[in-house]
């Protein structure tokens, strides 16, 4: 389930104060991550951490070679870059480049996965009910 709080929020055009929900975001260890995974499976811990160091290799791997990847029912890892312009398309060099920022679009089943209206993703207020106004 997916915690959220309350809280209130100020109008900038009338100063009037509704509520609104915001996630409450927690981060799961690793060892939680990669205990899950095992027991859902017959491989042991180890096995999990060389496959996840595996794969961020290879991420690496493909990006610094001006790949994207895709791993399949979770998403395409990718980049882009950020530049200062140059005077002229000759004038543009490497040194232009100041940035390489790395980008995740999550495949179509993992939207649907974790997308409200799917009956398996719910909500639960944070708030104990005794802090929760009327």
């Amino acid at each position: 389930m997916i915690p959220y709080k309350v809280i209130p929020r100020k109008s900038p055009k009338d100063r009037s104060v509704k509520y609104y929900g915001v996630q409450h975001t927690r981060q799961m260890s690793e060892q939680d991550f990669v205990e899950r995974i095992v027991q859902k499976n017959t491989v042991t811990r180890a096995d999990v951490l060389a496959v996840i160091a595996s794969i961020r290799e290879e991420l690496v791997y493909s990006i610094r070679n001006g790949n994207s990847v895709t791993l399949p029912e979770i998403g395409t890892f990718g980049f882009t870059i950020k530049t200062r312009g140059a005077e002229t398309k000759a004038k543009f060099v490497a040194d232009n480049i100041k940035s390489l920022l790395m980008r995740f679009k999550p495949s179509s089943k993992l939207k649907y996965d974790v997308k409200v209206g799917n009956p398996q993703v719910k909500f639960y207020n944070e708030e104990p009910e005794e802090e929760q106004e009327p």
